[in-house]
């Protein structure tokens, strides 16, 4: 069975929508680890894209998770996977490829990975439970996640080895969505 993505009731295109929408997102950023509940009744990677992109931005759906009919309301110009600022996978398949990491002149070129998972949680009930440290984070804090491939976190690590050059990623479920930015140190298993 495909995961597409197809339009919601609620209007996700709405600017007040996206505003709120863009404000959680920044809250997710500022506090790495904390979930954050999609306020509005719509698939947060979705309603997030709808908040960030516009006709300047560059978007890839390499596992076609967007229905068509998107598109044209997201306005964003479609690029390979390596080349866009944005990028929408199933997290539970293991990277194919190597995401734009930016540069040292423009290290705010590295790209943001949007990752559909299962599930979030805030305990130790998922498959893979994951340690944050780092900015913004006092103390450290564990997530568990259900449905997303270690190779992702493995790889994220190495992407992020040359600070300032790396990547974003945010897990998005069904009804939420976590922040993980390029300064947050993430260690698989362990207690919090």
């Amino acid at each position: 069975m495909k995961n597409e993505m197809t339009m919601v009731e609620v209007d996700i295109w709405h600017p007040a929508q996206q505003q709120q929408m863009f404000r959680s997102l920044l809250d997710a950023f500022s506090y790495p680890g904390r979930i954050q509940t999609c306020s509005q009744q719509a698939e947060p990677s979705l309603a997030l894209l709808a908040a960030l992109l516009d006709g300047q931005t560059t978007l890839s759906d390499p596992q076609d998770m967007l229905e068509e009919s998107i598109w044209p309301k997201l306005e964003a110009q479609r690029v390979p996977s390596e080349l866009a600022a944005f990028v929408l996978l199933d997290g539970s398949h293991a990277p194919e490829f190597v995401p734009s990491l930016g540069t040292l002149e423009e290290p705010e070129g590295g790209a943001t990975l949007l990752l559909r998972v299962a599930s979030l949680h805030d305990d130790d009930s998922a498959v893979l439970r994951m340690r944050l440290s780092g900015p913004g984070i006092r103390e450290a804090v564990s997530i568990s996640v259900d449905g997303l491939h270690q190779d992702w976190i493995d790889a994220r690590n190495d992407w992020v080895s040359s600070f300032p050059l790396g990547v974003e990623l945010v897990l998005c479920d069904a009804k939420n969505f976590v922040a993980l930015p390029r300064t947050t140190r993430i260690e698989i298993g362990g207690a919090a």
